[in-house]
């Protein structure tokens, strides 16, 4: 039953695959690892020396009910460019778990001339009898996912019951170890929680130093200091701490199994509409207590002698974090307020528990107001957006012609099917048939209808998202920008997928004291006036005879030219070179830079400013730049509109 209204490739057409295996925990457990997936997929190539392989694309620890994973995304991006024209897989249910993921998979792929082979039920798509073998054991393995589901999620209630660690990482403070227990008359071993000696260590630590009067940030610094790392083996975070020291873990003595508070991460727990988790109820599985009841309250009353800001309030947001390419190879990451109160994004590698890489902090207000200047632009300008949304739509995985023909098409086959059960099989009973062999036929009959449904309604819903996506999309022009929160801001960033590469940029941290003569001008908003003509050098130097009438008349013999020194002084400004920089054009640069300090000491820069008309004339002083030169590049990413993932357009018009 090909559901497919593409033309059939050529039968000259050659044969190119695209090689595609996926393996989770369970498949390594029962002996369909990677090695094997390769084998097999192996020997259908060496029966066809004439299919060439395109590349290959695997999905390591990836659940099959999944609709987007990481390499399958990958496939498809490639299949969008006519890469290959057939994915090679070692066993349906390596395409998906699921009819839903099977389905959609092949019907996309499908879509775009590609087919699926599958080598050990010898089944392509491209031919009918292919695709009708396609469904058949796309049904079987769902209903065997269906059957492993639940033997799993039995097992792991079984072992909650009777205070067993049912699986995932074990809560800081804690390790996973083994016990036994008698089940319906069997032992039978299972995991519990038992208390982690070194990281138990490092909790009571903390826990000491925030009590004798420290802060978040300080009790990490000695916890560094003393070398008492995290779990991963990183130094201290003052967020990492602290959501320790708040773990009902160390308080309490339990756990509470299927939390809901988290929001995201690969632990999070599912939940239906109504916040309920969707695989059975809250459990709370006891732990041995790391502090005691009265260390434990001491540890509270700090804590909320300290306060806590809550990293989610609106200036505490960071839209950029994550998004910031480093040059040593990491990230940024919303580095918390500075002494001065400001927010700011520092480089994971100044983290490592290696040699730091020094790179420079960026303050946040200001990176973040270029990025956002750069996607405001483009925001505004309607004719760059529709292009970004209309090569967006195109991308989308599938193709919605098609799927509006797979509609009508199951369509006129449930009815078909409709009107053989319930009126011509009463007739062919009136007729004299055995009842035995139309009780066979109309089995089937409804089983295939039964199917039919099920393909139409994953079209139908197929149809809905893509419709939810166009109109996302026609939204997004439509987005206020002024007066956006930071919240509101992440959002936007994260909706255009923002990358943020800086280049490379002098350190700001320039040894020695400030230029006080620079800061003065750049505070005051005094000019750089152009070099002294005659006349002005002669009222200027008439001035300073006067304003340091009394003081060392040594000042003016020198063997150095003065005004050449002077012209130099104003050279160093407009140009924000340092002093280490400057060229010996005015002469040696030690004396220049004394007899620079001497006059704003005594309190004649300013007035020789003022005599040069400083207020009125010249260029401003040169600044050195908070940031470096910024490529920001963005793209359409619809798994942010819709729950579905697809190809983004690139965002052509953000440099």
């Amino acid at each position: 039953m090909p559901i497919v209204a593409r033309p059939r490739l050529r039968e000259s057409a050659p044969i190119v695959v695209a090689k595609y295996a996926r393996v989770s925990t369970l498949d390594q457990l029962d002996g369909f690892g990677l090695e094997d997936q390769e084998k097999i997929s192996n020997g259908w190539l060496d029966r066809h020396p004439g299919a060439t392989v395109h590349g290959e694309y695997v999905d390591e620890a990836v659940s099959g009910a999944l609709e987007s994973r990481p390499e399958m995304d990958r496939l498809v991006r490639d299949a969008h460019q006519r890469h290959f024209n057939r994915v090679l897989v070692p066993r349906v249910d390596r395409i998906g778990r699921t009819a839903r993921a099977a389905y959609q998979l092949a019907w996309n792929m499908a879509d775009l001339g590609v087919y699926v082979i599958s080598v050990s039920e010898d089944i392509d798509t491209s031919t009918e009898s292919g695709w009708s073998q396609f469904v058949q054991h796309v049904r079987f393995s769902e209903m065997e996912w269906r059957r492993i589901r639940e033997r799993t999620f039995a097992g792991r209630e079984l072992k909650i019951s009777y205070g067993g660690w049912p699986g995932g990482p074990a809560p800081y403070g804690n390790k996973i170890a083994q016990d036994t227990a008698v089940v319906g008359g069997r032992r039978k071993k299972f995991s519990v929680l038992v208390t982690d000696e070194h990281e138990s260590k490092v909790l009571l630590v903390a826990a000491e130093l925030i009590a004798g009067g420290m802060n978040i940030s300080e009790a990490c610094d000695e916890l560094n200091e003393r070398k008492l790392y995290t779990r991963s083996g990183v130094p201290w975070g003052a967020a990492n701490l602290r959501n320790r020291l708040h773990s009902e873990t160390i308080h309490s003595g339990y756990v509470t199994y299927r939390k809901t508070g988290r929001r995201t991460g690969r632990n999070t727990t599912r939940c239906g509409e109504d916040g309920t988790p969707v695989h059975g109820d809250q459990a709370r599985i006891g732990v041995p207590p790391i502090l005691s009841a009265e260390r434990a309250e001491r540890l509270m009353e700090a804590l909320k002698r300290i306060g806590f800001q809550n990293g989610r309030i609106d200036d505490q947001v960071y839209p950029l974090s994550g998004r910031i390419d480093s040059l040593c190879g990491s990230v940024y990451t919303g580095a918390g307020r500075s002494r001065e109160g400001t927010r700011s994004y520092r480089c994971k590698g100044m983290s490592t528990k290696g040699e730091p890489c020094g790179e420079p902090c960026f303050d946040a207000a200001e990176i973040e107001g270029a990025v956002w200047a750069e996607l405001a632009g483009l925001m505004s300008d309607e004719s760059r957006l529709q292009v970004m949304a209309d090569e967006l739509v195109k991308s989308l995985p599938g193709d919605k012609e098609e799927y509006e023909k797979r509609v009508t098409d199951l369509a006129g086959r449930i009815a078909q099917h409709e009107d053989l059960i319930h009126r011509q099989v009463p007739a062919y009973m009136a007729a004299g048939i055995n009842p035995l062999v139309l009780k066979a036929g109309v089995r089937e009959m409804q089983r295939e209808l039964d199917e039919y449904r099920k393909q139409k309604g994953f079209t139908e819903d197929w149809l809905r998202a893509h419709a939810e996506r166009e109109r996302r999309v026609g939204d997004i022009a439509c987005e206020r920008l002024d007066s956006m929160t930071l919240t509101e801001r992440k959002a936007i960033f994260d909706r255009f997928d923002i990358r943020v590469t800086p280049g490379a940029m002098e350190s700001r941290a320039r040894p020695g004291v400030k230029c006080q003569i620079r800061q003065w001008h750049h505070e005051t908003g005094t000019l750089v006036p152009p070099d002294p003509t005659d006349q002005e050098w002669e009222a200027i130097l008439a001035m300073l005879r006067t304003f340091l009438s009394g003081r060392s008349q040594k000042h003016f013999v020198s063997k150095y030219d003065i005004r050449g020194q002077f012209s130099g002084m104003l050279h160093r400004l407009r140009y924000g070179l340092s002093w280490a920089d400057m060229p010996l054009t005015w002469g040696p640069i030690n004396p220049m830079r004394e007899r620079q300090l001497l006059w704003w000491k005594w309190g004649a820069w300013p007035e020789m400013m003022t005599a040069m008309g400083a207020d009125r004339r010249g260029v401003e002083v040169y600044e050195r730049p908070a940031l470096p030169p910024l490529t920001v590049t963005g793209r359409l990413h619809a798994g942010l509109l819709v729950e579905a993932a697809g190809e983004a357009s690139q965002c052509d018009g953000m440099p």
